[in-house]
């Protein structure tokens, strides 16, 4: 059996160039958090665990990729998220 690679931290995003993640509570509100506000040690585990929904209150998040600060940071490049027509065969 493989062993499970080890939990990502506040840190090992920051080294990656995010500054934002994507709390997902289970009500169907999320949330953004700012890294720079986290301990740098602090697991995505434990964050996910920790996390309160100012929603509903339900404690438990998933945690994710901000997306939308991904999807600015591509448009920035002037890489476009629009969608293209599919080419028309011949």
């Amino acid at each position: 059996m493989k062993p499970k690679p080890p939990d990502r931290t506040v840190a090992d995003w920051i080294a990656e160039g995010l500054a934002t993640m994507a709390l997902h509570c289970s009500c169907g509100h999320y949330a953004t958090v700012t890294l720079a506000d986290l301990p740098p040690t602090l697991t995505r585990t434990r964050l996910g665990q920790n996390a309160c929904c100012a929603e509903c209150g339900k404690r438990g998040a998933q945690v994710m990729r901000d997306m939308a600060a991904h999807y600015a940071g591509l448009e920035a490049t002037s890489w476009s998220c629009e969608p293209k027509p599919w080419p028309a065969s011949s």
